[in-house]
């Protein structure tokens, strides 16, 4: 398999160790990863796993307007293959595909900061606020932890703080997945605090490889978040688009 098609997988492992937390059913049915129960803000009801399946997927789709499934919902197109606008949907935002290579290194001068993975539900709680507040996250107020302790029990998912002293200068997550062609770690829900994000930035990667040492990083970025990545040395795999339902 390509690094594409190994990004792609991860993420829908990502999405599917976050919902199955909150206690959704999830499944794995016609090329797509499919959680049947409302998913929390942020994440799809369903993601393509593979490229050449688009009748079955489509119909599966078509199938999830049809039940019980509250609308609005999104569809996550891995592989930018599915025309979903002939069944109401529009297209919510797209995004680029990225890959970093075992052999790519980044380089990061030392700037005083600490990256520290969170161990206990305390840390994880403090962790989930300071990433609510800087994504502004109107679409959780009053609801519940979105992470929930849970996913600190898998071995292969970490929540990295990045510290100068006791202030927090830089969030992420990463995660990691084996598709069958060998393992990669997924890099996401980056946040960026300090004064100097792109090296705060570059310091995220390097905790993620000091992480999960010797593995493809993967992930997906846009605009300026995209070019960053791509500036570090991560390389374009392939478009996704994020579909949105009709109401």
């Amino acid at each position: 398999m390509t690094l594409l098609e190994a990004a792609v997988h991860n993420n829908a492992v990502w999405c599917d160790a976050v919902c199955r937390a909150l206690g959704c059913d999830t499944t794995r049915v016609d090329g797509l990863w499919v959680d049947r129960s409302p998913s929390p803000p942020y994440y799809s009801n369903a993601v393509t796993l593979v490229p050449d399946a688009i009748d079955a997927q489509v119909g599966r789709v078509r199938s999830l307007l049809m039940g019980p499934l509250p609308r609005p919902w999104t569809i996550k197109d891995g592989f930018h293959v599915l025309d979903l606008a002939p069944l109401g949907f529009e297209v919510l935002f797209e995004a680029e595909w990225v890959g970093l290579d075992t052999e790519a290194g980044v380089e990061v001068a030392g700037d005083g900061s600490s990256w520290l993975a969170m161990t206990d539900d305390a840390d994880l709680d403090t962790w989930e606020s300071a990433w609510r507040g800087a994504n502004d996250a109107e679409e959780l107020i009053g609801l519940p932890r979105l992470f929930q302790p849970a996913l600190l029990d898998d071995p292969d998912i970490r929540f990295l703080t990045g510290r100068q002293g006791t202030v927090t200068v830089a969030l992420a997550i990463a995660n990691r997945s084996d598709d069958g062609s060998g393992p990669v770690v997924g890099i996401s829900n980056i946040v960026l605090l300090g004064d100097d994000p792109e090296r705060s930035r570059a310091g995220i990667v390097s905790a993620v490889r000091t992480a999960f040492p010797g593995l493809p990083m993967v992930g997906y970025e846009r605009g300026d978040d995209l070019a960053a990545m791509l500036a570090l040395g991560f390389r374009g795999l392939g478009r996704l688009r994020v579909w949105l339902s009709p109401e």
